[in-house]
């Protein structure tokens, strides 16, 4: 499996074609992209890094897969280390429909807390915030410099 980089249109239309919540014609505005491909260059997974707050040191995430093999640690810790090493944020932010429970146990396999609920925030469904904070990135058995 290899990161697909510099691609984000693609990746970032190709994730939002896979969140049922967003809709066929979603975009998220300006965003950085990082896709997941087999050694076939058939796409498996994607996470998009949107709405970056520099002054706050703060971006949201969003994701999609077509499987969870690419689950790797090494491809895991090389899209976190974007927001957390590359930009210096200090948070992370996904939110995530109350409904996708999948999407909601994946964010909390990673080290996510969930922090808050937007009562109806998608339409009929509940939407719940998660955040990650660089001290509980760098924590995680995830993070590189945890294994350094």
């Amino acid at each position: 499996m290899r990161l697909v980089l510099g691609q984000d249109r693609d990746v970032a239309a190709w994730v939002a074609a896979r969140i049922a919540h967003m809709g066929a014609s979603a975009d998220f505005g300006p965003c950085a992209a990082i896709g997941i491909a087999d050694e076939a260059g058939r796409a498996l997974g994607g996470v998009v890094f949107s709405n970056f707050q520099p002054g706050f040191r703060s971006i949201e995430v969003s994701f999609a897969a077509e499987t969870s093999r690419w689950l790797t640690r090494p491809l895991i810790c090389g899209i976190l280390s974007y927001p957390f090493v590359q930009l210096d944020c200090q948070r992370v932010t996904a939110v995530t429909p109350r409904g996708a429970r999948k999407a909601r146990s994946f964010l909390d396999r990673f080290g996510f807390k969930r922090e808050g609920v937007v009562r109806r925030g998608f339409g009929t469904d509940d939407a719940i915030i998660s955040g990650l904070l660089r001290t509980e990135w760098l924590a995680s058995r995830w993070s590189r410099s945890r294994r350094a």
